[in-house]
């Protein structure tokens, strides 16, 4: 069976520069004014494989692109939260993607429902994980539990939203500050600090690595992913997908994981500049404001090898 390719960024430009507006801190020079950019590669995937050593990218069922980069980016960033600042908590393993999804199409909207048809947008996921918050696979919830992806979970919940018995539940993770990245420098400089950027855009990509591991610009996708690495020999982003294994050809670093290199690719400088100025793609952090908390290297070399 050919590989078809699922999307589901559904932009909503007047109902996103309003949530904008509404931030505390609009963007990273607000959040972040101490936070600075240097040559430093930093590999987010690596915090998040300490964590859950059989990590694999599943695959959306549905066009619920925005949940799944959205919650990826949760995950990693609670990653970072565990390894880098020593977290008394336990991980709380995967989000459940339908969590993040429905909130962002009717919670976080203030909708009943939200109707059958697919897609969201980055704003609304942005204040449903922070407002709403996440549910995660694997957690008893009151004798409710999820083990496995379902895509109609996702239908189902993308229409009505989180069931309410669930929603105090989701409360209990919730991410602390959400900020609007606009160009290269500034998602470099919040991958470089631990704060994985989800990306809402139009641009498409071949699906073959070139010989350094970037894929080329090609085609429209309208499409969320998320940027979970940074890299200077050749400036560029690294970007996971929500495809499951759907990328093939040389990586960089050579050594990188067979899971992650099977889902991600990375972005040139200039085409993730062109991504992020749609204005609706952004830095998370568990915290009131973005700390410096700068990354020199994860792990030796050749731990993930």
């Amino acid at each position: 069976m050919a590989f078809l390719p699922l999307f589901g960024y559904s932009p909503d430009t007047a109902a996103n520069e309003r949530f904008i507006h509404s931030l505390p801190h609009e963007t990273l020079a607000q959040a972040g004014p101490d936070l600075v950019l240097d040559d430093k590669t930093v590999l987010l995937y690596e915090p998040l494989l300490a964590c859950m050593p059989s990590w694999r990218r599943g695959a959306q069922g549905i066009g619920s692109c925005v949940g799944w980069g959205w919650s990826l980016a949760v995950d990693v960033l609670a990653a970072v939260e565990v390894v880098l600042k020593r977290e008394p908590e336990r991980f709380g393993g995967r989000t459940l993607e339908a969590s993040v999804y429905a909130f962002s199409r009717v919670e976080a909207r203030g909708r009943q429902r939200a109707g059958l048809s697919d897609g969201s947008y980055g704003g609304a996921a942005a204040k449903a994980v922070r407002d709403w918050g996440t549910l995660h696979y694997g957690i008893d919830y009151g004798g409710e539990r999820f083990d496995t992806y379902s895509a109609q979970r996702e239908k189902s919940w993308g229409n009505t939203g989180v069931p309410d018995h669930l929603e105090s539940f989701a409360r209990e993770r919730r991410v602390g500050e959400v900020t609007l990245v606009e160009t290269f420098d500034q998602a470099a400089t919040a991958i470089q600090n631990g704060y994985p950027v989800p990306v809402c855009s139009m641009q498409g990509f071949t699906m073959q690595r070139d010989k350094d591991g970037f894929c080329h610009p090609r085609g429209q996708w309208a499409h969320c992913m998320l940027f979970a690495g940074v890299r200077f020999d050749k400036p560029g982003l690294l970007c996971v997908n929500s495809w499951g294994a759907s990328n093939s050809g040389p990586t960089w670093p050579d050594n990188m994981p067979k899971a992650v290199a099977e889902c991600s690719f990375w972005v040139d400088a200039g085409t993730a500049d062109r991504m992020l100025r749609g204005r609706d793609s952004y830095a998370i952090s568990a915290y009131d404001g973005f700390p410096p908390q700068k990354i020199d290297r994860w792990f030796p070399e050749g731990l993930f090898a």
